[in-house]
């Protein structure tokens, strides 16, 4: 029964760690997204290096976003499947005590026969 709780605990610790990954990663595709938006803006006119730099950068916000988004449906789909891991789990360890609680019932039970059967009849004389 520990051990279910244990792997319980561990799988609940791993759902978190998932769904904090998700939610750093959400902030940082939308300060990308803000990023890529005032890089795209016209400044005036600028030199030729500039606009150089200004691509460039454009183009690797525009990577490091696309590699966010995939991150981000890849982590959706990790935190579906440990939600269900975990439902399962939960499922199994309730199964566990369940059975564990009548088996102690039954061995309570069986002990009281046992115990009936055992006593010795008495037999009840009235000396008048």
């Amino acid at each position: 029964m520990k051990r279910e709780t244990l792997r319980l605990r561990q799988k609940a610790d791993a759902l978190g760690g998932l769904v904090g990954d998700q939610t750093r990663l959400s902030d940082l595709d939308a300060k990308l997204a803000d990023l890529i938006l005032e890089n795209s803006k016209n400044h005036g006119t600028q030199t030729v290096s500039a606009l150089r730099a200004q691509a460039f950068y454009g183009r690797e916000m525009a990577e490091q976003r696309e590699f966010a988004q995939n991150r981000l449906e890849f982590l959706g789909r990790e935190i579906l499947t440990a939600q269900t891991q975990l439902a399962q789990s939960k499922q199994k360890e309730k199964m566990l005590e369940e059975r564990a609680a009548h088996e102690r019932r039954q061995l309570v039970q069986d002990a009281l026969d046992l115990a009936g059967r055992l006593r010795p009849a008495q037999k009840i004389e009235r000396k008048l």
